[in-house]
């Protein structure tokens, strides 16, 4: 495993590297290095602040989690990834056999992060697939439904200084205010009856809404549903993860929302790095927050 085209092939391998291109992946095992464990040892203590992303070459480790039960990560497969994207401490991981893996530093992968938008792409399209998942395909978990406020209705069109000051009371409110303007001007306000319905399951997904007004009733084909209101965005881990819609968005009152297209959120993750690195730090800390059953990468 001491080539770096073996290295290439092994990240490649994995869910949530495999969608990078070359350059991203060279930037990630340029600075890579091997380490072996023996059965029984620490690779990390818990309450530590990350400092390497661990791939298992051969062997086996154990994640000790609280509360829940243990984690075993085997063979090609990868953890401490979601802490660092979270800025989340970590748990103990002991190697249960000899181990070998290949270790990332964390100072490689945010600086990698930062120089190359293939990564930071793929790490939001990952972290979106993962809380889709867990979701059940669902905008939001239905075991802790959003707050149901359909907000205050409003006749006139907001102008761009009312927008902003509105944005920033929402899930924006930690956007630098030069990429809050870019995504107010970017945003195409939508004003529908009681009973619209916005897409249906399968669809393409190219656009997400957030609403300003209201509430919208999202059901999956099993029929499980989750109703979103006011200051919730809606259709953004289909978005970045590049999935199809997978749930129907009905609007179950008048509903007031701005549109906000794909490839607009792309323009403006891509000028402002640091609104997509929060906004990859604020997807992973919801995922850590769920009790997962696969914390593969935890």
């Amino acid at each position: 495993m001491t080539e770096i085209r073996d290295r290439l092939l092994l990240l490649r391998s994995l869910e949530e590297f495999g969608g990078l291109d070359d350059e991203g992946l060279l930037l990630l095992v340029e600075n890579a290095r091997e380490r072996s464990y023996r059965a029984g040892e620490y690779l990390v203590r818990a309450g530590d602040e990350p400092s390497v992303i661990h791939v298992v070459i051969e062997g086996q480790v154990v994640i000790k989690r609280p509360r829940l039960p243990d984690a075993v990560i085997k063979q090609r497969r990868g953890f401490g990834l979601l802490n660092v994207m979270a800025e989340a401490r970590t748990q103990d991981a002991i190697a249960e056999i000899d181990t070998r893996t290949l270790e990332i530093p964390v100072k490689g992968y945010r600086s990698a992060l930062e120089e190359n938008f293939s990564l930071l792409r793929n790490a939001l399209r990952f972290l979106a697939t993962l809380l889709s998942r867990m979701r059940h395909r669902l905008p939001a978990d239905p075991k802790r439904p959003p707050k149901a406020d359909i907000g205050d209705y409003y006749d006139r069109p907001r102008t761009l200084v009312e927008q902003l000051i509105e944005l920033r009371k929402g899930p924006f409110v930690h956007m630098n205010i030069d990429a809050l303007v870019d995504l107010a001007r970017r945003m195409v306000e939508v004003r529908v009856p009681a009973g619209h319905r916005f897409w249906k399951a399968g669809d393409p997904c190219t656009y997400a809404l957030h609403v300003e007004y209201g509430r919208i009733h999202c059901t999956i084909p099993s029929g499980e549903s989750v109703d979103v209101a006011s200051d919730f965005t809606l259709g953004v881990m289909d978005l970045w993860g590049g999935l199809p819609r997978s749930y129907d968005a009905a609007a179950e009152t008048d509903i007031i929302a701005y549109r906000i297209e794909y490839e607009d959120f792309l323009v403006i993750s891509e000028m402002h790095i640091q609104v997509a690195l929060d906004m990859l730090k604020g997807l992973a800390n919801q995922y850590l927050l769920m009790d997962q059953d696969d914390i593969a990468l935890g």
